[in-house]
């Protein structure tokens, strides 16, 4: 495959700069490091030409000599083309979007037909210029660090992972003795209190096959607590472990199905795969209460039709709300649940209960002034202290998307500022920013909806 790559440096180094400064000067020190991964590692865009590996014809580097000098003689080593882009603002803006765009386009006419183009950069302004190449039938692969807007991901073939370009073309991954050198992953699909840190946790997810995960979710509804015991019966004995694989069980079927998973049906499975444990439900009685006290953050529990449980993030729900439920963390609050519900779907950010994100705000302040702030160290510690002091199952890819958010709307960690206020206001910020990005206009009763979502009345 005859590719073009085409590379916003300071974009993409100020991006990684404040995820982690570490992986931003690797980037800048050893382009041919990453270099041999893009054309060695990654997958072709789908769909692929069949037999051809990827051939990187064109290598270009659009960078500020004001600012990144210092990194020029690295990227000419790697066989790059270095396209000065100096400020032409005093607010420091470059012109190197439109010298990417034009270059782009002058290739298109190339006698060389080139089959993929490769753009290195988060900025939404060459939306228009990947939809130009689709229309020409090229394929188009992009690394976006940060939050890239929906119409630029949906406008590339392909979406280089943020998480693997820092770990596999990078190189910071696990060290030679296995363990890793950063702590887990903050994408890691796993949760606190859920053994993300043990080898079993795997094990749960991967305990049936995704065949049986579905069959056991698509079956006539039973009554949702079949055999229920009294609630005063002794609990068998059992450990957090083994509540913690339920629960990841419980997660993995719902991330599978494309519908709200009946609960009488998950009762059913759960009860025939641990007999033991869930006897009278771990002592609470019902699968409901079992249930409610996993805690198990996105996933909320519908009544009607035996009962359901859903992520409304993926599922429909007709007209039913999670703020309809009595013992929900939504209860009552209808009308924030559906501003919250929209601007999560429309951004990604995590669908949390106003509880939960003001529990993670309010234990990230309490560790920042304690630890140094490393995102996936900060991520595990904050993620473990929310299942210790509430016993809430956080994702640690939902901590990581805050703390990251928090980082691209401006903040530095660790400087002084890591109150809940400036937290939350950051938070808040960022939040509003990608709708805005995303054209979704918020009236003023919207945005402060999200205020006390993020921090409370006392922020509202």
């Amino acid at each position: 495959m005859r590719s073009a790559l085409f590379v916003d440096f300071d974009n993409v180094y100020s991006q990684l700069r404040q995820l982690q400064p570490e992986a931003a000067e690797r980037f800048a020190r050893h382009p041919t490091e990453w270099i041999g991964w893009l054309t060695d590692a990654l997958a072709l865009p789908d769909p692929p030409l069949t037999g051809r590996r990827r051939r990187l014809l064109v290598r270009r580097c659009y960078l500020n000599p004001n600012w990144y000098q210092t990194y020029r003689h690295a990227f000419l080593r790697a066989g790059f083309e270095i396209v000065d882009c100096p400020p032409v603002t005093s607010q420091g803006k470059t012109s190197t979007d439109m010298h990417m765009v034009l270059d782009i386009v002058d290739l298109l006419q190339h006698e060389t037909r080139y089959d993929e183009f490769i753009v290195f950069s988060a900025d939404a302004d060459f939306t228009p210029v990947l939809r130009r190449l689709r229309r020409y039938d090229r394929r188009t692969t992009v690394l976006a660090i940060g939050f890239p807007s929906a119409a630029y991901q949906a406008s590339a073939d392909l979406l280089i992972d943020e998480r693997r370009f820092i770990q596999d073309a990078l190189g910071l991954r696990r060290d030679d003795s296995g363990e890793r050198t950063d702590g887990p992953s903050p994408d890691e699909d796993t949760d606190a209190g859920a053994n993300s840190h043990d080898p079993s946790q795997g094990n749960a997810n991967g305990a049936v096959g995704a065949a049986e995960e579905r069959r056991s979710t698509g079956v006539a509804n039973p009554p949702a607590d079949p055999d229920p015991q009294p609630a005063g019966a002794a609990r068998p004995a059992s450990t957090d472990v083994s509540v913690s694989l339920i629960a990841n069980r419980i997660r993995s079927i719902v991330d599978q199905s494309a519908v709200p998973v009946s609960a009488g049906n998950l009762a059913a499975k759960l009860k025939q795969d641990y007999p033991d444990i869930l006897e009278n439900w771990h002592g609470s009685g019902t699968f409901r209460a079992f249930f409610r006290s996993l805690k198990l953050s996105r996933l909320e529990w519908l009544s009607g039709s035996g009962g359901r449980i859903v992520d409304p993030l993926r599922h429909e729900m007709a007209d039913s709300s999670p703020a309809d439920e009595s013992d929900s963390p939504w209860s009552g609050a209808h009308a924030m649940f559906s501003v919250v519900r929209d601007v999560c779907v429309l951004t990604q950010a995590p669908l949390l209960s106003p509880r939960e994100m003001q529990q993670v705000l309010t234990l990230l302040a309490a560790d920042l002034q304690k630890n140094s702030f490393e995102l996936s160290a900060t991520t595990a510690r904050v993620c473990d202290q929310c299942f210790a002091a509430e016993g809430m199952r956080l994702r640690l890819r939902d901590i990581a998307f805050l703390l990251r958010g928090m980082q691209l709307n401006g903040h530095v960690f660790n400087q002084g500022r890591d109150d809940f206020a400036t937290l939350a206001s950051r938070l808040v910020n960022q939040v509003v920013f990608l709708c805005e990005r995303e054209q979704r206009v918020l009236d003023t009763a919207s945005v402060a909806m999200i205020r006390r979502w993020i921090g409370g009345e006392r922020f509202a």
